[in-house]
C-alpha cells in the first residue's frame, strides 16, 4: 500500500509544480497592502489601485413626532421600530502617472437600488493646485467633510438638512489647494436638489467655497477655524423646500417652508470652529441662508447652529488632515453630546409657522462609540427632537410637537 501511495503523491506534486504560475510584472515591482483593505501600488509610486467599501446596519426605535406622520388621527400616539441598511458602498480609487487621481463609488440608495456616487478625476500636476472634474459632493462644512464612517453621531447635525451647498451638489469642477494647516477650495457644481420640483425649468449651477485654517497644531492641542459660502444662482428658477428629519433617518421629512416657484437669489454661509485638547474635542457650526423670491412676501430666511463635545475615555484622539477630522487614533471608546437648533423666519407667505411665529426646530443627542478595531465601529445614540410653531404635520392637532428615538449602528469599513 505504501509503495502505491508514494508515486501518487509524487505525481500530484509534479502536477502542482507544472500548473502553478508565478506572478510577474513587465514594469515596476508592485507593493500589495492589506491593512484594512486591498491596495496595489508600484514601487515608484506612479500608479496605485485601492478597493474600499462600507457597510452600516442600523436599528431604530422612535415615537411621537418621529412616527406621528403615519398616525391615523390627531390624538393617536405612534411608535415605530425598524432595522435597515443605512449605507452600503464599494469604491475604487488610485492614481496614474503620478499626476492623475481617480475615484469611482457605487452605493445603495433609499430604494435599495445601486446608483453612482462619486465619479471624479483630479489633476495634481500644477503644484500646489489640484483640479477636479466629475461627480461628487463638495466638501462643505466641518462635520459634513468628515466621512460618514467617522462622524461623531450616527447622523450628522440636522442643520445640514437646511443647507444647500453640501449633499445637493452633482457634476462640477473644483480648484483646490492645501498646506499643512490650511485648505482653500472653489467650485462650480450642478444643483441636483430640484430634480423633483415639478415647476423647475432647468438645471441650476451654484458657486461653492470653503476655507479652513488651523492656527494651533501640536500633539496635545488643535484649533480649527473655517468658513463656507454657497450661491445657488437660481435665476428665477424653482427652489425646493428644505426638509428635516430632526436627526433621525427613519423619521418622516418635515418641510420647513413651501416650494418657491420662482427664486432670484439663494445664498448661504457657514462658520465652523473646533478645539481638540488631547482626548477632549469641542466643535460648533453656525449657518445662515437667505432665499429671495420674485413673488411678493415670499422670501425665506433660515439660520441655525449646533455644538458638540466628545471625550475619548481610554485616551487617544481623532485624526485631522486637510481641514477634516477622521477616525480615532489610540482610543476605542468615545462619549459625546450634541445640541442643534434651527429657525425659519415667519415673515413669509410660504412659511409654515403658526400664527405668524417663527418655526423652531431643536434636538439633542447623547451617544457612545466603540472602535474595537480600525475597521469596526459600534454606536448607540439617544435623540430627542422638538418642533414648535409648525403647522405642517399631518393628523396633528397642536403646533408644538416632540419625540425621541434610540438608534444603534454596527459598521464595517475596508
Amino acid at each position: 500500500m505504501k509503495s502505491r501511495l508514494l508515486p501518487l503523491v509524487a505525481a500530484i506534486a509534479l502536477t502542482t509544480q507544472a500548473t502553478a504560475g508565478v506572478v510577474k510584472t513587465d514594469g515596476e515591482d508592485i507593493i500589495i497592502s492589506t491593512k484594512g483593505g486591498l491596495k496595489l501600488e508600484t514601487a515608484d509610486k506612479q500608479f496605485s489601485f485601492k478597493l474600499s467599501g462600507k457597510l452600516q446596519w442600523d436599528y431604530a426605535g422612535y415615537d411621537d413626532i418621529y412616527a406621528q406622520e403615519n398616525a391615523a388621527s390627531a390624538t393617536e400616539k405612534r411608535s415605530g421600530r425598524t432595522g435597515y441598511i443605512r449605507r452600503a458602498e464599494i469604491g475604487l480609487s488610485g492614481k496614474a502617472y503620478d499626476d492623475w487621481k481617480y475615484k469611482l463609488k457605487l452605493e445603495k440608495d433609499s430604494d435599495d437600488k445601486i446608483e453612482l456616487g462619486d465619479a471624479k478625476i483630479t489633476y495634481t500636476g500644477i503644484k500646489p493646485v489640484d483640479i477636479t472634474v466629475g461627480r461628487w459632493g463638495f466638501d462643505y462644512g466641518l462635520e459634513n467633510t468628515t466621512s460618514s464612517s467617522w462622524i461623531m453621531g450616527i447622523e450628522r447635525p440636522m442643520i445640514y438638512d437646511a443647507l444647500n451647498g453640501d449633499e445637493g451638489n452633482d457634476y462640477g469642477i473644483e480648484v483646490a489647494t492645501a498646506g499643512k494647516n490650511y485648505t482653500v477650495a472653489l467650485g462650480v457644481h450642478r444643483q441636483d436638489e430640484n430634480k423633483d420640483v415639478k415647476n423647475s425649468k432647468k438645471d441650476q449651477f451654484g458657486f461653492a467655497m470653503r476655507g479652513t485654517f488651523a492656527p494651533v497644531m501640536t500633539d496635545d492641542m488643535l484649533v480649527h477655524l473655517g468658513v463656507n459660502y454657497y450661491n445657488a444662482n437660481p435665476d428665477k428658477n424653482a427652489v425646493g423646500a428644505a426638509k428635516t428629519r430632526i436627526g433621525v433617518k427613519k423619521a418622516e421629512k418635515q418641510s420647513l417652508f413651501s416650494d418657491i416657484a420662482s427664486a432670484k437669489d439663494d445664498t448661504e454661509y457657514t462658520l465652523e470652529a473646533a478645539l481638540q485638547f488631547q482626548s477632549l474635542q469641542l466643535q460648533a457650526e453656525y449657518f445662515n441662508r437667505n432665499i429671495k423670491a420674485e413673488a411678493a412676501n415670499s422670501d425665506v430666511k433660515l439660520s441655525g447652529y449646533y455644538g458638540q463635545v466628545s471625550y475619548m475615555v481610554d485616551g487617544g484622539k481623532r485624526s485631522y488632515k486637510d481641514g477634516a477630522f477622521g477616525k480615532p487614533k489610540g482610543g476605542s471608546i468615545e462619549v459625546f453630546a450634541r445640541f442643534s437648533d434651527m429657525t425659519v423666519d415667519a415673515d413669509s407667505a410660504i412659511s409654515k409657522g403658526y400664527n405668524n411665529k417663527d418655526v423652531e426646530v431643536s434636538s439633542y443627542t447623547l451617544g457612545v462609540n466603540y472602535f474595537p478595531t480600525k475597521n469596526i465601529r459600534a454606536s448607540l445614540n439617544y435623540v430627542s427632537g422638538q418642533l414648535d410653531n409648525y403647522t405642517g404635520i399631518k393628523n396633528v392637532a397642536t403646533a408644538d410637537n416632540d419625540g425621541s428615538a434610540v438608534v444603534g449602528r454596527l459598521q464595517y469599513v475596508f
